[in-house]
């Protein structure tokens, strides 16, 4: 448990990069998982007190054998009620397997929400300034406000002729700096150096008036206002996912950690340290899956077929309480973890529409209606495609079942 939490620990101090207000809200998360460990007897702890009994393990043995007329004169009741402890231990280390494979199924589906790449290719192609779904097209607007603002049609606009102020425009617009299209700032930046560019040609002569370059400014801001909004929806909704991804990749570790103590339980030191840098997915098919366990558990409980105390007090059969209230919390926070991730993309998508929705004034609005229409349509299938991958009720269903032994 030592290696957990220093991992934990190393793990978020990584992070370092990342607001002081992430760090505690994720420590805050966590708190109640550490509080429920230490409030339990651990594994270790117990495992650490057998060995201070071996010593006495003489002494436990002649007791056990002066009992044995005793035990012999068990009724047939209690008999059965042994071996029914041993068959509900029995079934809940077996029964764990099927909770931890549909977890990491889960966390599986979460960490492959980002592959939605329909849904958010669209938005990004919005980005994009030659794009004209909306009714028009960056780029020729902009040639259009500089041709009726500042040409005017002169064939020169302070000794530089027009074409190739228009090329200018152009390639600005058409060529930011940066090349991520996926994000609205070069737009806006794209925006601004044209009329940076607008300004020092002004500067240069009289063939500008200020009473132009204020006519440009005007008809810019509804197009900086468009892309500055669609900036700030993408910067927000970015923002909320790099603070999920870090409670994420933190349950990852947690149902990693809970996996290597199950395993390691029924077959101490089974997973060496150079299996550990596999993904969890893979310590499962190697170590963990649920035939295998089920094999390893049948053999140890045959192996003590004619004494079922043998079997209950095996040290390899131990099942501690709190390891119940550790799947409990793995459970709630993937089902937590994934409502956050589709309410931030419901928030997104409700972002999205109000900026459309201002923008009509600059573009054609039957066509801004199917685009909102369409992206609507295609969120609805990242959720069901999400919910589906995610199986939620198996989870709970696995859970449930674990529980009832």
């Amino acid at each position: 448990m030592k290696k957990l939490i220093f991992c934990l620990l190393t793990f978020f101090l990584c992070m370092g990069i990342h607001a002081q207000t992430l760090k505690d809200s994720v420590n805050v998360l966590y708190k109640n998982y550490f509080d429920l460990l230490k409030s339990k007897d651990k594994l270790d702890t117990v495992s650490l007190e057998i060995k201070n009994l071996k010593t006495d393990y003489q002494s436990f043995s002649d007791i056990l054998e002066s009992n044995n007329k005793e035990i012999k004169k068990l009724t047939d009741a209690e008999l059965f009620s042994l071996k029914d402890q041993l068959e509900q231990r029995r079934k809940k280390i077996i029964n764990t397997t099927d909770f931890v494979f549909s977890a990491n199924a889960s966390l599986n589906a979460i960490k492959q929400l980002d592959a939605t790449s329909d849904y958010l290719t669209q938005i990004s192609n919005l980005n994009n300034p030659e794009n004209s779904e909306l009714g028009f097209s960056l780029s020729l607007e902009i040639g259009k406000i500089i041709e009726s603002k500042i040409i005017k049609g002169n064939s020169k606009i302070n000794g530089v002729k027009r074409n190739k102020f228009l090329n200018f425009v152009d390639n600005i617009i058409k060529s930011p700096i940066s090349e991520a299209l996926s994000s609205a700032i070069p737009v806006v930046s794209s925006i601004k150096s044209v009329f940076d560019l607008v300004m020092g040609n002004a500067l240069q002569g009289n063939d500008v008036s200020i009473e132009d370059v204020v006519e440009v400014k005007k008809s810019f801001k509804v197009y900086l206002d468009h892309y500055e909004g669609l900036a700030k929806a993408q910067s927000d909704f970015e923002q909320n996912l790099g603070n999920l991804d870090i409670r994420k990749e933190g349950l990852v570790l947690l149902l990693t950690q809970y996996t290597y103590e199950r395993a390691n339980t029924l077959n101490p030191n089974n997973i060496v340290e150079e299996d550990k840098r596999l993904s969890l997915t893979k310590i499962i098919n190697k170590y963990y899956s649920k035939d295998m366990i089920q094999q390893q558990v049948d053999i140890i409980i045959s192996n003590n077929s004619s004494n079922q105390n043998k079997g209950l007090t095996n040290n390899k059969l131990a099942y501690p309480t709190y390891a119940l209230n550790q799947a409990k919390f793995i459970r709630d926070e993937i089902e937590s973890l994934s409502k956050e991730y589709i309410s931030i993309y419901t928030s997104y998508q409700s972002s999205l529409k109000n900026v459309l929705e201002k923008s009509k004034n600059i573009g054609d609005s039957t066509r801004i209606n199917s685009k909102i229409r369409d992206l609507e349509i295609k969120l609805a299938e990242v959720k069901v495609s999400f919910e589906d991958n995610l199986n939620i009720d198996r989870l709970n269903t696995t859970f449930t079942t674990l529980s009832q032994y």
